[in-house]
């Protein structure tokens, strides 16, 4: 078995901020999901079209997503299929690309689990010292829903919920159970 490490990887959201740093009127376009058969599984498709801001060919990546094969996918399939075809229209573009243009998010979700999940360990992304009760996997994917719902794209989410909460996170992983709800709250208004 080779040696994995995951720190060779980039997340989304620093690949989104690499796209935007180089390209400052780059767009992110993403289709409707599509449902897929493939295998006698239900699968769901996500594109996503990258528009660089200059008449240079957009960049176009799909990624597929199962259905509910994983305590972080299941019911946020669409959703972790966005990020990922996202990070891959990135990785694209050559930004993030370490050993994979994979990016972090995706090859964290593939890892098999070494521990059961518990209550205090639905956040794959906090560290094992801190106290803070972060959002369920279930608040983060009634969070994507509601914003796709009101045509939040998934680069308006975040400043979105960072004017909301007078914050700046980078990644909607880092909310707290009450700063989720705040948020799900806000958009069910």
């Amino acid at each position: 078995m080779n040696a994995f490490n995951l720190g060779d990887y980039v997340d989304v959201p620093a690949r989104v901020k690499m796209l935007f740093e180089r390209w400052p009127n780059a767009r992110i376009v993403e289709s409707l999901p599509q449902i897929r058969m493939f295998d006698g599984r239900e699968w769901i498709e996500v594109t996503v079209t990258i528009h660089l801001g200059d008449d240079t060919t957009p960049v176009v990546a799909s990624a597929w997503e199962c259905k509910g094969t994983t305590s972080f996918t299941r019911d946020s399939e669409m959703m972790n299929c966005s990020t990922s075809a996202v990070g891959r229209a990135c990785g694209l573009l050559n930004l993030g690309i370490g050993k994979s243009i994979a990016s972090r998010n995706e090859v964290q979700m593939r890892q098999p689990a070494v521990a059961p999940v518990t209550p205090d360990d639905e956040n794959p992304f906090h560290d094992a010292t801190d106290t803070k009760q972060y959002a369920s996997p279930k608040q983060r994917g009634m969070i994507r829903a509601l914003a796709f719902e009101k045509k939040i794209g998934t680069t308006q989410l975040l400043p979105y919920i960072n004017k909301l909460l007078n914050n700046q996170y980078s990644s909607i992983e880092a909310l707290s159970k009450q700063e989720a709800s705040q948020v799900i709250e806000s958009l069910q208004a």
